[in-house]
């Protein structure tokens, strides 16, 4: 499934240059492509696994692990850091081919999955994360639920923590005034990181369009 916002032939570009993937990411991309499933691509998880890499990150959380294309890419930065990941995700489906995706890649060890609504469980997580990959803002189902999550992660995020949100410019849909609550919700997360007292945010036009925040120390 693809969502680029950006001109098609620079996207095609910019993922022909990348190098060949291992056998398990080759497999799930050619997977999404006959089955539709949603991946971030090899370029926005090059762009995750650097991120996690320069800042050596060693507790990453996932919110919404899809199919668990993003976390290795996460997991091959904290492998090299000494890092372990969290993940959450309520489809159950989703939870098993993740889950069978993250074990053929010899990271099982690195991961903890918990199946549930992220709204019940971000709370109960007792930890501080360094950086958090926030993948849910396309499944909101009204206008508050990105807010809420925001919330949620800035108070798991440690002091120079980054969150990066994934879909932010939503097929570019943002720019529509009457815009679905779905929408609506994602146009007032990209206002808020923007303009949220501890955090310092920037949002690039990368595929979907991805953000990224540090929090203030």
């Amino acid at each position: 499934m693809r969502y680029d916002i950006t001109n098609i032939a620079i996207e095609d570009y910019l993922h022909d240059l990348m190098p060949p993937r291992d056998e398990v990411l080759a497999n799930l991309e050619a997977r999404a492509r006959q089955q539709g499933l949603s991946l971030v691509g090899p370029v926005q998880g090059q762009f995750l696994y650097l991120q996690a890499l320069m800042m050596n990150a060693r507790h990453a959380l996932e919110v919404g692990i899809t199919t668990g294309y993003a976390a290795i890419y996460i997991m091959k930065a904290l492998r090299q850091t000494g890092g372990k990941m969290t993940a959450i995700e309520r489809n159950p489906e989703r939870v098993k081919l993740a889950s069978e995706v993250i074990e053929a890649a010899g990271m099982r060890d690195l991961i903890t999955i918990h199946l549930g609504e992220w709204r019940e469980l971000l709370p109960s997580l007792r930890q501080e994360f360094d950086l958090i990959f926030l993948d849910i803002l396309r499944n909101s189902s009204n206008d508050e639920q990105a807010l809420q999550a925001l919330e949620l992660c800035v108070s798991l995020l440690s002091p120079g923590g980054i969150l990066i949100a994934d879909n932010v410019l939503c097929s570019a849909q943002v720019l529509e005034e009457d815009a679905s609550p779905l929408v609506r919700g994602i146009q007032r997360f990209n206002r808020a990181i923007m303009e949220h007292p501890l955090l310092e945010s920037v949002i690039i036009p990368l595929r979907d369009g991805v953000s990224i925040s540090r929090k203030r120390k």
